[in-house]
This record gives structure tokens, C-alpha cells and sequence, in this order.
């Protein structure tokens, strides 16, 4: 598994499907079955990553649209795709690769 930066490419994983539920999402993994829930805030990340964003513009979205400084959005979208890329609901990928 490739370690998200902010130059990395992520973008949502085919073996899931994903639905909005009131300002949420809720994911799930075909090949487990296993269910996800994301708040209002990794909705909307989720959203941004339906088709392949590089970390940093993914950043730059959430920065514009809510109130968060840059060195916590970027360490916390890493934590997140690291933890999806774990779960499998995620490709991450660098450029040129």
C-alpha cells in the first residue's frame, strides 16, 4: 500500500458502492460485506475522491469550505485515505505511477 502525500492520487475503490444519508455517508465493501460510516466531513471527502484527486486538491477543497488549518487537514486527510487504502476502499497511487 502506497502512504498517501500530497502529491498521491486517491481515488475511491471499484469493490464498494456508497450512498449519502443525511450530510453522510455510509460505505460498503463488496468483497467483506463490511458496512462504513463517514460524518458530514468525510462525506464530502468522499464525494471529492469519486473520480482520481491528488491529495492536495482534495485539501484545498476542504480548507475552502471549512474552517481548519492547513497542517491539521493535510495530516488528517492522510490519516483517513491511510485508513481507507487499509480497509481496501481506496487506490492510492504517485505520480508517473
Amino acid at each position: 500500500m502506497a502512504v498517501p502525500r500530497g502529491s498521491s492520487r486517491v481515488v475511491a475503490a471499484r469493490e464498494q458502492i456508497s450512498c449519502d444519508l443525511a450530510r453522510e455517508a455510509v460505505i460498503l465493501h463488496l468483497g467483506t460485506g463490511t458496512y462504513y460510516g463517514l460524518d458530514e466531513v468525510g462525506a464530502r471527502i468522499w464525494s471529492l475522491i469519486q473520480t482520481p484527486t491528488t491529495v492536495d486538491e482534495v485539501r484545498r477543497a476542504i480548507e475552502t469550505e471549512y474552517e481548519v488549518e492547513p497542517e491539521r487537514c493535510e495530516r488528517d486527510l492522510i490519516a483517513m485515505f491511510e485508513r481507507l487504502a487499509k480497509e481496501g476502499l481506496v487506490e492510492v497511487s504517485e505520480p508517473g505511477g
